[in-house]
């Protein structure tokens, strides 16, 4: 699953706002993924607040060519 923040945090709910913490979304624009879980059906309660789906490996390849990095003897290479 691929998640993008939509919405700023002006006049959220705490709860909502908590999940979108533990989804590490919390500016917007930010993008995260993650597995599909059985807490996953707590996506609905933040669902206005963000967009997802499923990418496509051609989208996945590109982001990590483009954003990605790695760890070469402790240093972040690009």
């Amino acid at each position: 699953m691929f998640v993008v923040r939509l919405k700023g945090i002006n006049k959220i709910e705490p709860k909502p706002r908590k999940i979108l913490e533990l989804l590490r979304l919390l500016q917007i624009n930010n993008r995260v993924f993650f597995k599909l879980t059985i807490a996953t059906p707590e996506i609905k309660i933040v669902e206005p607040y963000m967009g997802y789906g499923c990418p496509s490996p051609k989208t996945v390849r590109e982001l990590l060519y483009k954003r990605g990095y790695g760890k070469v003897d402790k240093q972040r290479i690009p």
